[in-house]
């Protein structure tokens, strides 16, 4: 079953060692959980179910929130094929993909920009 969660996607304002884990610790200090997340080439993709509160804690450690967006979140088998599967449902369904990770507890994040689109495409799996 496919659930909703956000994603804030969070420049890091140096790139440096250490960056990445200030920016996971901003969201833990606060008591948050964090459902997943994906770095590349110095954005941080963050998932998380209580945004305001992530939102708020890596402001005031001084991270930029240069997204932020409702995402899907899938639950894929640990398996040859899963993903291909799911993947294939959304392309069958013509929905573009603007990025997609894998979180926690083995979900895939996958971002469109016709969400409720993206949500009956997989309102099976």
């Amino acid at each position: 079953m496919a659930h909703l969660a956000t994603d804030l996607a969070v420049t890091l304002p140096e790139d440096r060692p250490g960056m990445l884990a200030k920016a996971v610790t901003a969201v833990s200090g606060a008591g948050i959980n964090l459902e997943g997340h994906a770095e590349m080439e110095g954005v941080v993709h963050v998932l998380t179910t209580e945004p305001e509160g992530t939102r708020g804690a890596l402001e005031a450690a001084g991270f930029r929130i240069v997204r932020e967006q409702q995402v899907v979140l899938v639950s894929v088998e640990d398996r040859p094929g899963s993903a291909a599967g799911i993947f294939r449902r959304i392309a069958d369904a013509k929905v573009n993909i603007r990025f997609s990770y894998l979180a926690t507890r083995n979900r895939l994040v996958i971002a469109a920009d016709a969400l409720q689109d993206l949500v009956a495409a997989l309102s099976e799996c």
